[in-house]
């Protein structure tokens, strides 16, 4: 995500972004403000060799091992007590923080003393130095002796800035203020991204197809009833192409801005769609490099488009168990996917033009394939399928431009793995069910009623073109 699209973001969501900032500025602020100034006074006191020592060499290592006791004592409950007989009275009780640190390097110790007031302050860290002073010289006089450098310093600056404080609290209130836009952007997407498709990209959203569970075939969701969503939404996607095409045998081809983005499942059960409508369709796999139309339309993979075809196109179609659809698979490419597509298809595609039928063909990702650009050209209208998850309105925006620019026609975008609402679709009940073979019965024995009867080695007659008239 680049700095334009991060603005814009922040400008779409400025409520949430403000709100956010807000709180978070002022609880900065709370915490600069409300906190009562305190004030720190220091005293440095010098740690040296004991004057009756015969080796200062050896006392001078002495003195690095016996700095982190000092600090420690200078914290100490004793040294505390001490401290507090040596403050004016009215500075007994008040609340005061006793800190120490030591530095070997130096032989330097460094005690402060912190409180709201900078004389009791100043009087407490005078005091700590002087009671430390003398239990020095009754526990280690042998070894150290302690000198104060100077008393403490009367403090005139508190040593909590709020500056500091509020400038840091500025800098956090952005950046959540900045996170939190995200964050309501991909909450919110779901919600607008039909409208941004239309305004940014100026194309319709053909349909929105929820997610549905993995494994689940054409098959399931027409004949099974696995998915009642996802058959509405084909439904929906199936009605907007036939209602451009009307009277015609068209040739769609779906594909997608990237990988992954479930345009093969997209045009799997588009084919199985239009062929609902009693039309023969031939689903064409034309993505040489990861073939998958025939898994979902449980056919071989070979013969298909990388086969010669001695027999004609004819010996190249699979049927499968929907009657009115039929599948020619990719096979197994003996060359560069580009060139079996610019050499054949075009041929397989003028003569299933001549048999009538319509096509949907699978083709790979604008991104990173050749071949898709050329499948796009000489189809008569393009499908987009953009995963709604992971949508990019920059890059489908370049792909439309793209294939505009090379004379395809876009129908449209679909939007794949929708998140939706579990409720059933209006009035679903038995839609859908598969249609019994001419002749067969029900599970109780009687003849089906209410169900298409077809014969599965028969194909179908009826021409897109006398169908749609007949409509």
């Amino acid at each position: 995500m680049d700095l334009r699209q991060i603005l814009r973001t922040i400008r779409a969501n400025l409520v949430v972004a403000v709100v956010v900032f807000v709180i978070c500025l002022g609880a900065g602020v709370g915490g600069a403000v409300i906190p009562a100034k305190e004030y720190k006074a220091s005293v440095v006191l010098l740690a040296l060799p004991s004057k009756t020592s015969n080796d200062p060499a050896s006392d001078v290592t002495s003195i690095q091992v016996v700095i982190p006791q000092l600090v420690v004592e200078a914290e100490s409950p004793a040294v505390a007590t001490a401290a507090k007989r040596l403050v004016p009275a009215s500075y007994r009780n008040a609340s005061v923080t006793i800190t120490s640190t030591g530095d070997p390097g130096s032989n330097s110790l460094s005690v402060s003393a912190s409180s709201a007031d900078p004389h009791v302050a100043k009087a407490y860290a005078d005091a700590v130095s002087a009671a430390l002073i003398p239990l020095t010289k009754k526990q280690l006089a042998s070894v150290v002796q302690l000198d104060q450098l100077g008393s403490a310093l009367l403090p005139t600056k508190p040593s909590n800035p709020r500056t500091t404080v509020l400038v840091a609290s500025f800098v956090f209130a952005v950046i959540a203020a900045i996170f939190a836009a995200l964050a309501a952007s991909g909450i919110r997407r779901r919600f607008r991204q039909v409208d941004e498709v239309r305004a940014r990209v100026g194309m319709p959203v053909l349909a929105e197809v929820p997610r549905i569970r993995t494994g689940i075939m054409p098959v399931d969701i027409f004949w099974g009833r696995d998915a009642p969503e996802g058959l509405e939404a084909f439904q929906e996607l199936r009605s907007s192409l036939l209602l451009m095409f009307p009277g015609t045998s068209p040739v769609f081809a779906v594909t997608s801005c990237s990988e992954g983005e479930g345009k093969s499942s997209v045009a799997a059960n588009l084919a199985w769609a239009l062929a609902s409508e009693s039309l023969r369709v031939i689903a064409v796999d034309c993505d040489l490099r990861k073939p998958t139309l025939n898994q979902l339309l449980g056919v071989e993979i070979e013969p298909g488009v990388s086969d010669h075809a001695s027999g004609g196109v004819q010996s190249l179609i699979a049927t499968t168990q929907n009657p009115y659809l039929e599948v020619i698979p990719a096979g197994i490419p003996d060359r560069h996917p580009a060139d079996i597509v610019s050499s054949r298809v075009p041929q397989l595609l003028a003569s299933l033009r001549h048999q009538g039928a319509g096509v949907v063909m699978d083709c790979p990702p604008l991104s990173g394939a050749a071949e898709t650009m050329t499948l796009a050209v000489s189809s008569d209208a393009v499908v987009v399928v953009v995963d709604a998850r992971r949508f990019n309105p920059e890059e489908l925006q370049q792909s439309v431009a793209r294939l505009e620019a090379s004379g395809a026609t876009v129908a449209g975008v679909v939007l794949n793995r929708v998140r939706k609402g579990t409720h059933t679709p209006y009035g679903y009940g038995s839609y859908g069910a598969r249609p019994q073979v001419k002749g067969s019965k029900s599970e109780n024995g009687s003849k089906a009623r209410n169900e298409p009867a077809v014969d599965n080695g028969s194909k179908p007659e009826e021409t897109w073109s006398s169908s749609m008239r007949n409509r």
